[in-house]
């Protein structure tokens, strides 16, 4: 009999149980679901193996930014598989009933596992385990913080462009034929509106389930796994949360993010910064209401990185009271700076009154390069934090302030807050919030959609314009002719608005001048 540690909310608790592996974390969740539990019912865990795989080397025969994402991904499912063959390889000689299913999440070396008390029971006696953590819903700050998030449907006859893509200046940058044009944004929400006219156009096709197949079927519709990557059929996307390939959106929140990156006009109201860019729609949530489960955004965040996205724009983040996988979504992030994947995240609706807590996970995560103001103590990871300004360029008042803090992280104790230390500056820029954008359902369009969420994928459309115009640009690099290139908000460098307000003609003059 050994002692398991367990993650409380409160703090670190023990429990005494029979068969646990030496040194494995158990969430107290987790025991506390085997104790209520009979076995009929379905517990979902997310299984944490010990060990990563070293990133400093890895991508490096990579020609460009963008082959590294799929070479990066290939050896990372290689390391989880290795990780997980003595679990995996127990599981299939045991043949348990209740076991219904095994997900790898190769980009945190996870796996996600599904299945009955006695299933779960088991897994507190395998080696090579680190942790295993209840996979639970946790409440996102965009969704329930602020009621303005969604607004009343209007259809537009006149064209108009939105005045976020005026204020960014998108359009001088169309006219020099930048437009997005070659850059694959991966849209990381609540799905989207596949038959809008100003979005079907560029939403993304998946080449390997796209054509005929060798017994002459449409690949789109064949039930096949085509391109073997483990999903069927996914010709668009792919639904984390159904587990399907129709990531139509259920909520609204997807439809008018992924308008206000790539929405091209078509249906009368230009809502696209990006509108020559391709959408990868990639529906995580939120069926549950207004919350994600980490395990099915990792997984599309991983989907993203192995099918070529340059960009993932995400408008949501676990706020701190969840208790989200902090050290679990700073690994994600480094693997996404490792492949060149830019990654655009709202900061939130907290506003202030919570420091060094108001910024949501991942938001939380450090950029990929440091603002002559930004004390930088350690890593790096991929994360461009984004806060919301409105049409004068003055901070929205429910934009989450920073700092932030890791030094409550074990697994990287940096940025300290305490002890009068300034912790890590958040968010690192601002994007226009309370824009028009595309509706969830028919031709139409929201009058106005608020929040950080409508920032974010601002943002992200500038990042896309960025690439288009230089398509080798590291994160680092990104993330630098962004920062150096903003229009004011408030003071200098600062946690309301980071260094300011994006400029999609400025940052791309400054990319050209400097890279």
């Amino acid at each position: 009999m050994t002692q398991a540690y367990l993650r409380a909310w409160g703090g670190i608790a023990f429990l005494a149980l029979s068969s646990v592996a030496f040194g494995l974390e158990v969430d107290h969740d987790v025991i506390q679901a085997l104790r209520a539990n009979s076995n009929d019912k379905i517990i979902s865990v997310v299984v944490n193996l010990q060990g990563q795989l070293d990133l400093s080397s890895i991508g490096n025969n990579a020609g460009t930014e963008l082959e590294k994402g799929p070479l990066i991904a290939k050896q990372l499912e290689t390391f989880n598989s290795t990780s997980a063959s003595p679990l995996i390889r127990f599981f299939k000689t045991a043949n348990l009933a209740g076991l219904k299913e095994i997900t790898p999440i190769w980009l945190t070396n996870s796996l996600r596992i599904r299945g009955t008390s006695d299933v779960i029971q088991k897994l507190l006696s395998m080696n090579g385990v680190e942790s295993i953590v209840m996979d639970s819903g946790k409440s996102v700050s965009e969704f329930d913080d602020q009621s303005h998030a969604l607004a009343s449907l209007e259809k537009k006859k006149d064209t108009k462009v939105s005045w976020g893509v005026t204020k960014v200046r998108a359009p001088e940058l169309w006219a020099q034929g930048v437009t997005g044009k070659g850059i694959t944004v991966a849209m990381i929400d609540s799905g989207a509106n596949l038959k809008h006219p100003d979005l079907l156009p560029n939403i993304w096709q998946n080449p390997g389930e796209t054509g005929m197949d060798d017994k002459g079927k449409d690949r789109t519709t064949n039930g096949i796994d085509d391109d073997k990557n483990g999903y069927v059929d996914d010709v668009v996307g792919w639904n984390f949360e159904g587990k399907n390939n129709d990531p139509t959106d259920s909520e609204g929140h997807g439809s008018q993010t992924a308008g206000i990156v790539g929405g091209m006009g078509a249906g009368g109201t230009q809502t696209g910064v990006a509108p020559g860019v391709k959408l990868m729609i990639l529906r995580s949530c939120c069926d549950a209401g207004a919350q994600i489960f980490e395990s099915n955004t990792w997984e599309a965040m991983q989907y993203a990185l192995k099918n070529g996205a340059r960009v993932i724009s995400m408008s949501l983040s676990v706020k701190h009271p969840a208790n989200p996988s902090y050290a679990k979504w700073r690994r994600a992030g480094e693997v996404m700076l490792a492949a060149g994947v830019v990654h655009v995240n709202s900061a939130g609706n907290r506003g202030s009154g919570f420091t060094p807590h108001n910024v949501g996970a991942p938001a939380t995560n450090p950029p990929a390069w440091a603002f002559p103001k930004q004390v930088l103590l350690t890593g790096l990871s991929s994360m461009i934090a984004i806060g919301a300004t409105d049409q004068n360029d003055k901070l929205r008042y429910y934009s989450s302030i920073g700092p932030v803090t890791w030094e409550d992280i074990p697994e990287y104790k940096d940025f300290p807050y305490s002890d009068g230390k300034s912790g890590l500056i958040r968010p690192d820029v601002c994007g226009p919030s309370e824009v028009p954008s595309t509706a969830m359902t028919g031709a139409g369009y929201t009058s106005s959609f608020g929040g950080t969420s409508s920032a974010t994928p601002n943002v992200a459309g500038v990042v896309a314009l960025l690439l288009s115009a230089k398509p080798n640009l590291s994160v680092a690099q990104v993330t630098e002719a962004l920062q150096m290139s903003t229009v004011q908000v408030e003071t200098s460098f600062n946690n309301k608005c980071g260094a300011g307000r994006v400029d999609a003609v400025a940052a791309v003059d400054y990319a050209k001048a400097r890279f």
